[in-house]
């Protein structure tokens, strides 16, 4: 192996921590369609839970280099603008939904939800509480790394993105990243205002963290305006 072989090895190699866990999660949920529709209700929540476990062990497998993207946190104003940042973000996706046009080639502006009150009781809990971890733990980390942390400055310096400091914003690089982040979601249009929201957060205070923790905000609210109102399709 070349000596410049061994540095395109090495560099594609620094992608893994962050690509890893969010192509699992993403191949995984598109494994979810092909549950015939007559087991889905027994089956989903066991096709869930398996995606959920599945993603938490290639995060520590292979993700726990990128964790240390988190450890540069805000002042307690940075935290603050997270929290109302996750609330406002919760409040336009539930508000607009249903007021903006579907594109069909992303699902048509719907996804396929699962009402878990079929379950019995025992299982219901079940399996709402490994919901909401992915929801409020899971996805919030191995998305805002992947999204904030390594996409962002990928698109800022494309031949080496560990060059870019945390946090380094460009439009360009907003624009993208929103526009990336709009594609694996039906919900075109919060999504990308969504991706332009925590673009803005990590601007303005330099920290994944507080992405994360924005990000977490907004599913919690989200996961818990599901269950008392019974709107499936958000999951």
């Amino acid at each position: 192996m070349s000596t410049d072989s061994k540095g395109e090895v090495a560099s594609l190699w620094t992608f893994v921590p962050y690509v890893a866990p969010m192509l699992a999660y993403l191949l995984l949920t598109q494994a979810e369609a092909f549950i015939p529709e007559n087991l889905h209700a027994s089956w989903y929540p066991v096709a869930y839970a398996t995606k959920a476990v599945l993603t938490a062990v290639i995060m520590v497998l292979f993700g726990r280099s990128a964790w240390a993207d988190l450890k540069k946190t805000p002042a307690i104003g940075g935290w603050l603008l997270a929290v109302v940042l996750g609330v406002v973000v919760t409040a336009v996706w539930v508000g607009i939904d249903g007021r903006y046009p579907p594109l069909p080639f992303l699902g048509g502006g719907t996804r396929e939800g699962f009402d878990p009150t079929v379950l019995s009781p025992a299982a219901y809990w079940g399996f709402v509480s490994i919901r909401m971890i992915g929801l409020v733990v899971l996805v919030p980390v191995f998305e805002e790394l992947f999204w904030r942390s390594f996409l962002m400055r990928v698109v800022i310096d494309p031949d080496d993105f560990r060059r870019v400091p945390i946090g380094r914003v460009t439009l360009l690089a907003a624009a993208i990243t929103s526009a990336a982040f709009m594609m694996v979601h039906p919900e075109w249009l919060p999504a990308l205002l969504t991706g332009l929201a925590w673009a803005g957060l990590l601007a303005l205070t330099r920290s994944v963290s507080a992405c994360v923790l924005s990000h977490a905000v907004a599913n919690f609210l989200l996961g818990i305006y599901v269950l008392t109102t019974g709107q499936y399709h958000f999951w």
